[in-house]
């Protein structure tokens, strides 16, 4: 008896030993096998990109979770790619030639790029059909789905509609600034920024570009962009100079203004009062995004459809 117990223990250890090497199929789709292998690779190259390390081993819910996770990936560019072959969208040698090299050509060295679709369980043959997979099953959505998925006006406007309170535009400034440092505590050093700071707003009085005058004497990291600061809203900056550029006409020029970094010449390009983002402004992002969401729902559609009429086994669990 104990003899017969051990060697049926022995046959579940190799049965289960066999399978974690890779033998037989982790998934079948359609009659389409899934080796192991091509699962385990995969669920280590995004088990070590997201540091969890040995996670098979000292985090198997979380290994487990990843594993799920390709093994859908899988399926489903796996349902797409039939998809495409059963309506004609596969794309040519050509194609996937042009794609490879362009991908390759991304790598300081063929080295690099040998180990980067190593690391990701690929060989090179292997690494060219699934572009060509990606590649139909893209061709196929942008011929077969996108141009049949459209977003009207009001549709666009009852988002907005419902969206407002994220079209809201706080108040904002868009300011320049010359920067002269002074060492801390020397009236001499001081008295020298503040000269020259004087001379410089006389300067621009008189006509002379702010812009060129920041890039000739600004200290500060924006001078070689002429001073310019972008547009910032109330808070953003340190409270003297928030202080001073808010409180400052359009066109105004103001200083010296004393900050932890020195003494600042400002200039204030404009000013915008808070407000809303009309509708045509934001209509083209807003039309975009819909869009995305819609193409987006009509593939999962696609992919749930393919599912339910298919024949999909995972063998893993």
């Amino acid at each position: 008896m104990l003899k017969k117990g051990l060697a049926g223990l022995l046959l579940v250890f190799l049965a289960t030993a066999a399978n974690a090497q890779g033998f037989g199929p982790a998934v079948t789709i359609n009659g389409v096998e899934i080796p192991r292998a091509k699962i385990q690779a995969q669920t280590d190259h995004l088990v070590n990109q997201r540091g969890l390390g040995s996670g098979g081993l000292t985090q198997p819910s979380a290994f487990r979770k990843i594993q799920e996770e390709i093994v859908e990936q899988v399926i489903v560019q796996e349902l797409l790619w039939q998809e495409a072959q059963r309506r004609g969208a596969v794309v040519s040698d050509t194609e996937v030639d042009q794609e490879f090299a362009r991908l390759k050509s991304s790598f300081d060295s063929e080295l690099a790029f040998t180990f980067k679709i190593e690391e990701g369980g690929f060989t090179e043959q292997s690494f060219r059909e699934n572009i060509r997979q990606q590649m139909s099953v893209q061709h196929m959505i942008a011929n077969d789905i996108t141009e049949g998925v459209t977003v009207d006006a009001a549709v666009v406007e009852t988002f907005y509609n419902e969206n407002i309170e994220q079209m809201a535009v706080p108040e904002r400034v868009h300011a320049r600034h010359i920067l002269v440092k002074f060492e801390s505590g020397n009236d001499e050093s001081r008295a020298a920024a503040e000269n020259k700071l004087a001379e410089l707003a006389a300067q621009v009085e008189a006509g002379e570009s702010f812009a060129l005058l920041a890039i000739e004497h600004s200290e500060g990291p924006s001078g070689q962009k002429g001073g310019d600061l972008g547009y910032f809203e109330r808070g953003q900056m340190v409270k003297e100079f928030d202080e001073a550029a808010f409180g400052a006409a359009p066109g105004a020029v103001v200083g010296p203004v004393e900050t932890q970094f020195g003494l600042h010449l400002i200039k204030v390009e404009e000013h915008t009062a808070p407000g809303t983002v009309p509708l045509a402004e934001v209509e083209p992002k807003i039309r975009e995004y819909l869009q995305q969401q819609t193409l987006y729902s009509a593939v999962a559609a696609l992919v749930e459809d393919l599912r339910a009429n298919g024949d999909v086994d995972i063998h893993l669990w």
